[in-house]
């Protein structure tokens, strides 16, 4: 199936954080530091929120149950993201594509950028940019399965995954 693209701001290239850790692992750039007043601003605007991540049991959900619809309509305007159990993924695929993140982030820099994130784009390796002082302290590899027209095969790293020909059945 063929992809479509679907364009987003674009983003400045970015230092790779793994990297910049082996180089100096004492000196945090500055444009990765909060400072404590945001940190508490931030906290003090969602007083209401717990430190627990919402969990939303999909079995739950596919049966109509009012209570845990209302659970994932405050995870999304809250949290923005959520923990799904229940949802019928088999143990040993989770478990495999964990494995394969492991390993993809342990490949050479060189092996990663092979499929970076390109400049109007999300999916891929890398670093997104969003409009922010404070960038996240990570790498990213950002992957779309769904909906099928996003999908972008040819940014899945060959190795380690070996889901793509799965994907391709879907």
């Amino acid at each position: 199936m063929e992809s479509k693209s679907a364009l987003y701001a674009p983003s400045a290239p970015l230092p790779n954080v793994q990297e910049m850790v082996k180089t100096d692992l004492s000196q945090v750039p500055a444009n990765y530091i909060r400072n404590e007043t945001d940190i508490a601003n931030d906290a003090a605007l969602c007083p209401h929120l717990s430190s627990e991540v919402p969990i939303i049991d999909l079995s739950l959900l596919s049966k109509g149950h009012q209570e845990e619809l209302t659970k994932l309509d405050q995870a999304c305007k809250e949290w923005g993201f959520f923990l799904v159990v229940n949802h019928g993924v088999a143990t040993e695929v989770t478990k495999g594509l964990k494995e394969a993140a492991e390993k993809f982030f342990e490949l050479p820099l060189e092996e990663k950028n092979k499929i970076a994130i390109p400049p109007n784009d999300i999916q891929g390796y890398g670093h997104t940019q969003v409009d922010r002082k404070v960038l996240d302290w990570s790498d990213k590899l950002v992957l779309l399965v769904y909906p099928h027209q996003y999908r972008k095969l040819d940014v899945w790293p060959p190795t380690p995954f070996k889901y793509v020909p799965k994907l391709q059945e879907n």
